[in-house]
C-alpha cells in the first residue's frame, strides 16, 4: 500500500445498473462533490440520468459541472471513479483501464464487495478527506494480460483483474486443457476446465473452485481446475513473473473463455490463450479507513468463525 499524492478536480460515478438506492446515494456525493467545486463526470449507462439527474441536482451553474459520458471515457477524463454497487460494477470500470490507471473508490451496494471496500457510512468522510487534501491509502492491485490466439489471428487481447476462466458449455463433456509455464510442460486438464486468476481473484470463482485464499500482496498467479477427472490434481501456485500458455486440445462441445465473469469469447480447438502480468500498470484501489484484508475475510466470508 502507499499513500497517494494526487490533487482530485474531477471525479467520475459509476452507478449499480436498476439499483434506485445506489442511485439515490450517488445523488447525494454529487451534491456534496459540487459543493466543493468539483467536476462531475456520469457514466451514461447509468441511471441517474436525464429528467430525473435535473431533477436531483438541478442544472443552472452546476449543469456546467456536471458531465455524462460514455463509461470507457470515464478513465480519460478524471482523476478519481467512485463506483457504487459490488464487484461486479467495480470490475466494469476496473477493466478498462489499458492505456491509463485511475484510482478508484469503491462504495459497497452490493453483497460481498471485496473490491467495494468503503461502507455507505463512511463514503462522504472518505471523500471530504481527500478532497481535504489527505491522501488516501492506495493497494495496488496486479493485473493479468490475456490474449486469445486463433492460429495466427489475436482473437482478444485486454486486462482482467480477477480471473480468466476456459470453461464448458452447458452439456456435460469433459473437455481437455495443454498447461504450460514458461514453455515448460506441466500437465493436461481434463474436466470442466480451469481459472487462472490473481491473488485479488482468489477470493472470486477460483475459490469456490477450491483454490487457496493468497493475500494480495502477495506476486502470484493461481491456477485452479475445475472439476478436474483426477484425484491428484491441485490447484498450483507460481510467480506472477510466469507466462502460462493454455491449448484447447479437446472440444467435444460449446467452450468459453471468460474474462473476470463480464465478457466471453467462443473458443474452438486449438486455439490458444497466453497470460502473464499486466506490465504498463497496476489497478489503484482505495482502501477503506477502517479495514484491513484479513477483516473483509472475516467479515465477508466468515473466516476463522465458529459453528
Amino acid at each position: 500500500m502507499k499513500k497517494s499524492k494526487f490533487q482530485v478536480k474531477k471525479i467520475g460515478l459509476v452507478i449499480k445498473h436498476h439499483q434506485p438506492e445506489a442511485a439515490s446515494f450517488a445523488a447525494q456525493i454529487a451534491e456534496f462533490l459540487l459543493s466543493n467545486g468539483i467536476q462531475i463526470y456520469f457514466a451514461s449507462e447509468s441511471e441517474l440520468l436525464g429528467k430525473d439527474l435535473a431533477r436531483t441536482l438541478g442544472f443552472g451553474k452546476k449543469k456546467r459541472s456536471i458531465h455524462i459520458i460514455p463509461k470507457p471515457e470515464l478513465v480519460d477524463h478524471c482523476d478519481l471513479i467512485v463506483v457504487l454497487g459490488g464487484d461486479g460494477t467495480f470490475l466494469s470500470i476496473a477493466r478498462l483501464m489499458k492505456n491509463r490507471s485511475v484510482p478508484v473508490l469503491g462504495i459497497n451496494m452490493g453483497q460481498l464487495g471485496f473490491l467495494t471496500e468503503i461502507k455507505r457510512e463512511e463514503a462522504i468522510e472518505s471523500l471530504r478527506s481527500i478532497l481535504n487534501g489527505t491522501p488516501p491509502t492506495i493497494n495496488e492491485r496486479a493485473l493479468l494480460e490475456v490474449t486469445l490466439q486463433r492460429k495466427s489471428k489475436v482473437i482478444f487481447q485486454g486486462p482482467v483483474v480477477n480471473d480468466a476462466v476456459i470453461s464448458k458449455g452447458a452439456i456435460a463433456r469433459i473437455i481437455e486443457i495443454q498447461i504450460w509455464v514458461n514453455q515448460k510442460w506441466v500437465h493436461n486438464v481434463r474436466g470442466d476446465g480451469i481459472i487462472v486468476s490473481t491473488t485479488t481473484g482468489s477470493t472470486a470463482y477460483a475459490l469456490a473452485a477450491g483454490g487457496p485464499i493468497v493475500e494480495p500482496s502477495v506476486p502470484a498467479l493461481v491456477m485452479t481446475p475445475i472439476c478436474p477427472h483426477s484425484l491428484t490434481l491441485r490447484p498450483l501456485v507460481i510467480p506472477d513473473s510466469s507466462e502460462v500458455t493454455l491449448c484447447l486440445s479437446h472440444r467435444p462441445g460449446h467452450v468459453l473463455l471468460t474474462l473476470d465473469g463480464q465478457d466471453a469469447v467462443d473458443m474452438k480447438e486449438d486455439d490458444i490463450v497466453k497470460i502473464k502480468k499486466f506490465e504498463k500498470h497496476s489497478l489503484q484501489l482505495i482502501s477503506s479507513p477502517t479495514r484491513d484484508y484479513f477483516s473483509l475475510l472475516r467479515e465477508k466470508l466468515k473466516f476463522g468463525a465458529r459453528d
